[in-house]
């Protein structure tokens, strides 16, 4: 029995730091989740708790390393950024929600800004019900550090566009962390959908 008991206890410490590691990182509260408008473009989003905002480029990242394909017209808006890490022991480095637009753009420039850098098939998506064109673009050197899903659409003489960046880094192996599976890349794809998904155009 005493034998029993001393290999419960020994199994017990040898995986409790797996146990901790797969524990869900608490979602902050701060800063507070806010509605962000834009008078010029007149776009509306909802920030969540736990992520900041910037109306300014290189505040918080480079626009157009991320956003690959964009002009040099291109007018950054805003950019909101998870300030907190979902997933601790893997190589994702950050998560971006772009707005920007481009005046004065044709129609099919603004369209082909979604697979400008990398011509892959693209889609048509609904977003507070405009249609928007729907691609992404993907980059790295010995992995992929950043994916970008590209929303464009010509909307009120102007070339409207959202980019949902996820960024990772390279050598997972090195550093002692795992890199991102699919799951992972997808819980965070959700969270900026979740963003986009409250967009709403000024009337």
């Amino acid at each position: 029995m005493r034998s029993t008991n001393l290999f419960t206890i020994a199994l017990a410490v040898l995986t409790a730091p797996l146990h901790a590691q797969t524990k869900p990182v608490p979602e902050p509260i701060t800063p507070p989740a806010r509605t962000f408008h834009d008078p010029r473009s007149g776009i509306n989003f909802q920030v969540p708790a736990g992520w900041d905002l910037s109306r300014k480029d290189h505040e918080v990242s480079s626009f157009s390393q991320d956003a690959r394909s964009t002009t040099r017209t291109t007018q950054l808006r805003a950019v909101a950024n998870i300030t907190f890490n979902p997933f601790p022991q893997t190589t994702f480095s950050g998560a971006l929600f772009y707005v920007s637009l481009t005046p004065r753009l044709s129609d099919a420039d603004c369209a082909r800004q979604v697979s400008a850098k990398n011509p892959r098939p693209v889609a048509t998506t609904q977003v507070s019900g405009i249609p928007f064109t729907h691609g992404y673009d993907e980059h790295g050197g010995v992995c992929v550090e950043s994916r970008d899903e590209i929303y464009t659409a010509l909307h009120n003489g102007s070339c409207y566009r959202f980019d949902l960046v996820v960024n990772t880094f390279c050598g997972g192996d090195v550093s002692g962390v795992r890199d991102m599976n699919e799951r992972q890349f997808e819980a965070i794809r959700k969270r900026l959908e979740a963003i986009l998904a409250t967009v709403q155009f000024d009337k």
